[in-house]
Protein backbone atom coordinates (compact mmCIF):
# COMPACT_ATOMS: atom_id res chain seq x y z
CA UNK A 1 0.00 0.00 0.00
CA UNK A 2 1.08 3.54 -0.85
CA UNK A 3 0.35 5.54 2.30
CA UNK A 4 -3.12 5.65 0.91
CA UNK A 5 -4.15 3.38 3.92
CA UNK A 6 -6.14 0.18 4.33
CA UNK A 7 -8.39 -1.09 1.20
CA UNK A 8 -11.78 -1.71 2.14
CA UNK A 9 -12.30 -5.34 2.37
CA UNK A 10 -15.63 -6.97 1.91
CA UNK A 11 -17.22 -10.29 2.96
CA UNK A 12 -16.75 -13.50 0.92
CA UNK A 13 -20.18 -14.68 2.41
CA UNK A 14 -22.53 -11.52 2.31
CA UNK A 15 -20.42 -9.16 -0.11
CA UNK A 16 -21.07 -6.79 2.92
CA UNK A 17 -17.98 -4.57 3.93
CA UNK A 18 -15.88 -6.36 6.76
CA UNK A 19 -15.19 -3.95 9.69
CA UNK A 20 -11.72 -3.67 11.80
CA UNK A 21 -11.44 -4.92 15.42
CA UNK A 22 -9.03 -6.49 17.83
CA UNK A 23 -9.50 -9.92 18.77
CA UNK A 24 -8.80 -9.56 22.63
CA UNK A 25 -8.35 -13.11 23.28
CA UNK A 26 -5.02 -13.65 20.22
CA UNK A 27 -4.20 -9.66 20.54
CA UNK A 28 -4.71 -9.44 16.81
CA UNK A 29 -6.21 -6.97 14.69
CA UNK A 30 -9.57 -9.03 12.36
CA UNK A 31 -11.83 -7.89 10.02
CA UNK A 32 -15.35 -9.24 10.63
CA UNK A 33 -18.77 -8.99 8.96
CA UNK A 34 -21.91 -7.88 10.82
CA UNK A 35 -24.26 -9.44 9.16
CA UNK A 36 -22.54 -13.21 9.31
CA UNK A 37 -20.34 -13.42 11.47
CA UNK A 38 -17.41 -14.24 9.32
CA UNK A 39 -13.77 -12.47 10.30
CA UNK A 40 -10.25 -12.91 8.37
CA UNK A 41 -6.83 -11.55 10.70
CA UNK A 42 -5.54 -8.41 8.95
CA UNK A 43 -2.19 -8.56 7.18
CA UNK A 44 0.73 -7.16 9.30
CA UNK A 45 0.58 -4.15 6.10
CA UNK A 46 -3.05 -3.23 7.51
CA UNK A 47 -1.98 -3.06 11.08
CA UNK A 48 -2.19 0.84 10.91
CA UNK A 49 -5.67 0.93 10.24
CA UNK A 50 -5.55 4.93 11.43
CA UNK A 51 -2.90 7.47 11.72
CA UNK A 52 -3.56 11.42 12.07
CA UNK A 53 0.15 13.15 12.94
CA UNK A 54 -0.07 16.86 14.34
CA UNK A 55 2.25 18.80 13.26
CA UNK A 56 2.57 21.85 15.91
CA UNK A 57 4.12 25.31 15.04
CA UNK A 58 6.47 27.35 17.54
CA UNK A 59 3.20 29.64 18.07
CA UNK A 60 1.74 26.71 19.23
CA UNK A 61 3.91 24.99 21.45
CA UNK A 62 3.86 28.88 23.47
CA UNK A 63 0.65 28.66 24.04
CA UNK A 64 0.89 25.53 26.22
CA UNK A 65 3.07 27.66 28.97
CA UNK A 66 0.14 29.88 28.88
CA UNK A 67 -1.43 29.40 32.38
CA UNK A 68 -0.08 26.08 33.68
CA UNK A 69 -0.75 27.19 37.58
CA UNK A 70 -4.03 25.92 37.18
CA UNK A 71 -3.18 22.95 36.04
CA UNK A 72 -4.02 19.88 38.63
CA UNK A 73 -2.04 17.32 36.94
CA UNK A 74 1.60 19.21 37.04
CA UNK A 75 4.08 18.59 39.82
CA UNK A 76 4.59 21.57 41.88
CA UNK A 77 8.26 22.74 43.86
CA UNK A 78 9.15 24.25 46.67
CA UNK A 79 12.37 23.70 46.09
CA UNK A 80 13.48 27.06 43.56
CA UNK A 81 12.60 30.76 44.26
CA UNK A 82 11.17 32.82 41.59
CA UNK A 83 13.60 35.81 40.11
CA UNK A 84 11.04 37.97 40.24
CA UNK A 85 8.71 37.85 43.61
CA UNK A 86 11.23 35.52 45.59
CA UNK A 87 8.20 33.07 45.88
CA UNK A 88 9.47 29.51 46.90
CA UNK A 89 6.28 27.60 44.68
CA UNK A 90 5.90 26.77 41.44
CA UNK A 91 4.59 24.33 38.77
CA UNK A 92 7.15 22.84 36.54
CA UNK A 93 7.31 20.39 33.93
CA UNK A 94 9.68 18.65 30.89
CA UNK A 95 10.23 19.34 27.49
CA UNK A 96 12.30 17.96 24.49
CA UNK A 97 14.11 20.50 21.98
CA UNK A 98 16.75 20.69 19.70
CA UNK A 99 19.35 21.96 22.33
CA UNK A 100 18.07 18.81 24.88
CA UNK A 101 15.91 18.81 27.59
CA UNK A 102 13.95 21.70 29.55
CA UNK A 103 12.87 21.92 32.68
CA UNK A 104 9.94 24.89 32.28
CA UNK A 105 9.17 26.62 35.93
CA UNK A 106 5.33 28.90 36.22
CA UNK A 107 5.72 30.73 39.88
CA UNK A 108 2.51 30.11 41.74
CA UNK A 109 2.42 33.52 43.58
CA UNK A 110 3.25 36.24 40.37
CA UNK A 111 2.51 33.80 37.53
CA UNK A 112 6.80 34.46 35.97
CA UNK A 113 7.47 31.61 33.73
CA UNK A 114 11.13 30.47 33.34
CA UNK A 115 13.64 27.76 32.04
CA UNK A 116 15.79 25.54 33.20
CA UNK A 117 18.40 23.48 30.95
CA UNK A 118 18.94 20.00 32.29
Amino acid sequence: MSGAGPKLRFCPESNDLLYPKEDKERRKLVYFCRSCGYQEDAHPSEWCVYRNEVQHTSREKSVVLQDVRSDPTLPRTKDVRCPVCSHNEAVFFTSSTEQGMELFFSCLSCGHRWRDYV
